[in-house]
């Protein structure tokens, strides 16, 4: 009775009629499984937390309902469906949970300390705040802003376009800025920056284009015929009337002067026909016949179009490799006063238009010096007449200065290799006066046996009747050599695969039976050597400078 009175008291509405219905066993067991729970109850509540109650019985009846409804809904969906999300569920919850402890946790320690130390804290904040402003300021200025070239500073204002027509204010502000920090540095750094973005010191160099004709003379190029691009139609022109009477041979016949042909035959060479040949040779699509040969052909075809505007657009592009080629060798000229490959620790004096100077590698003789011109010149040749007359000068000296030493002087010079655009200059060999007086028939021996047998110029060109710019026509290949103030011998070089850059100190090293290595591969010399081999010269030549009278009177 007591524990029927004590079930009675807890037990819900309507459980009675259950419990009267059902067995004794299974009453004692509910009454066994009720007690249980009070049990356990009324230990934690002594210990539990306000508030503790409640949600440990809203656990338990989740978990109750939980139970049911998984029961319930086994049979509508997988139950692995069910136990996914319940999980994630009570995760999420549990996570949240601790998330917001912890958030009201730090902002109750950061309140508490802001009360407590409200005066203290200000100060250091505004010097932090300062340090922070004065190292992001130094930041920006210690950054260099980047110099752009005319086509990033196009990009930045189409971008710039672009964002005022969509209506995006920030994106529109934000590269106005650039491009007005880009603007300002260009014009702080100066003229620095190429169209292209390439940096260097000038700006773009405006330069007359030549050619260089047959005899090796430099024109400046004609201006273009007709500026029409190549896409203007060609028109056939008629090289015959109605009647069958020749009219004109070429479609350009009326368009040029007799003079302007002149020039134009002056400066083409035997290249520039043969190219020209070749291209009409491409053309060619019509039938030969026994009567109508190829060259026929080509002739018809040459005549029907006009092609002086394709002319003058090779010749242009000619012009510009022939520049490009010009000013690569002069800055790497050895012997251009300008250059920075000049060693100007050699040179003995200076002239008007020459100079003397001692050779930048081991010498083959004692005394071997150089008559190098200022102006870059291929070939002596191509001298201009008062150049040559004061290389003259210094031959004339140099001889004199040798026999008081009792010497002789051997002059030679070696021009080839003319598409390198090489720096001209004459050797002075000074040799013993035995060996001098042996040399012409030396040298004449070794030109006669050089290069094949059959040539087509003459092989030995004597120069003793004539001056060297009188005997070679100009752009030959050559080789000549004088013997003191008389005349001496020339050869032109056929074949300059043939023909040795050393062959002149080849034959002088054969009649002084020096070793080959001093030709063939020129030693470098010291500094102190140079220094050495240039204050005794410098001692011998004193004497007989004559460039002494051209400095001004101190």
């Amino acid at each position: 009775h007591s524990s029927s009175r004590r079930h009675g008291r807890m037990q819900k509405p309507g459980s009675d009629d259950e419990s009267r219905g059902a067995p004794l066993y299974q009453i004692k067991h509910r009454e066994h499984r009720q007690s249980r729970p009070e049990k356990h109850s009324e230990e934690r509540g002594r210990f539990q937390r306000p508030l503790d109650d409640d949600s440990d019985q809203e656990h338990h009846g989740d978990r109750h309902h939980s139970k049911k409804e998984q029961s319930s809904s086994s049979t509508s969906r997988p139950s692995w469906m069910k136990k996914e999300f319940f999980k994630e569920s009570k995760d999420q919850q549990s996570t949240g949970s601790l998330e917001n402890n912890s958030e009201k946790r730090n902002f109750s320690q950061s309140k508490n300390q802001a009360s407590s130390e409200p005066e203290r804290s200000s100060p250091s904040k505004k010097l932090a705040q300062k340090d922070e402003a004065e190292l992001e300021i130094r930041k920006e200025s210690a950054t260099p802003t980047k110099i752009l070239s005319d086509k990033e500073l196009n990009a930045l204002g189409a971008k710039l376009i672009k964002a005022e027509m969509l209506g995006n204010t920030a994106l529109y502000d934000k590269l106005k800025k650039e491009i007005e920090e880009a603007r300002k540095a260009r014009e702080s750094a100066g003229a620095t920056v190429c169209p292209d973005g390439a940096q260097r010191g000038s700006r773009d160099e405006v330069v007359i284009l030549t050619r260089t004709d047959s005899r090796g003379f430099a024109r400046p190029l004609a201006e273009p015929m007709d500026l029409g691009g190549s896409s203007k139609k060609k028109t056939k022109m008629a090289t015959h009337d109605r009647g069958g009477e020749r009219v004109r041979y070429f479609a350009d016949d009326d368009r040029h002067s007799l003079k302007q042909m002149f020039e134009r035959e002056k400066m083409t060479t035997a290249e520039d026909q043969n190219a020209e040949f070749a291209r009409l040779a491409g053309k060619v699509r019509a039938s030969t016949s026994q009567d109508y040969d190829f060259d026929d052909a080509a002739m018809d075809k040459a005549s029907q179009y006009d092609s002086s505007a394709k002319q003058d657009a090779r010749d242009r592009m000619k012009a510009i490799s022939e520049h490009k080629h010009m000013s690569k060798a002069l800055e790497k000229c050895k012997y251009c006063l300008e250059s920075q490959e000049m060693k100007k620790h050699l040179i003995i004096a200076i002239g008007i238009r020459t100079y003397l100077c001692l050779p930048p590698h081991q010498s083959l003789t004692e005394g071997h010096c150089l008559i190098v011109p200022q102006g870059h010149v291929s070939a002596g040749t191509l001298l201009d007449e008062d150049v040559w007359l004061e290389v003259q000068v210094f031959r004339r000296g140099l001889t004199k200065m040798f026999e008081e030493m009792g010497k002789d002087t051997i002059f030679m010079e070696t021009a080839t290799a003319f598409r390198r655009h090489p720096h001209a200059f004459i050797e002075c060999l000074p040799v013993p006066m035995d060996v001098g007086n042996l040399a012409p028939m030396y040298f004449k021996k070794a030109i006669l046996e050089c290069e094949s047998e059959w040539a087509q110029n003459k092989k030995l060109v004597d120069l003793s009747k004539k001056s060297l710019q009188n005997s070679i026509p100009k752009g030959l290949p050559y080789f000549s050599v004088d013997f003191g103030l008389q005349g001496g011998f020339a050869h032109v070089i056929e074949d300059e695969k043939d023909f040795p850059v050393y062959f002149g100190k080849e034959v002088v090293g054969g009649m002084l039976d020096l070793e080959p290595r001093l030709w063939l591969k020129q030693r470098h010399e010291s500094f102190d050597e140079q220094k050495k081999k240039v204050l005794e010269f410098a001692k011998w030549w004193k004497p007989y400078d004559w460039t002494e009278r051209l400095k001004p009177a101190s």
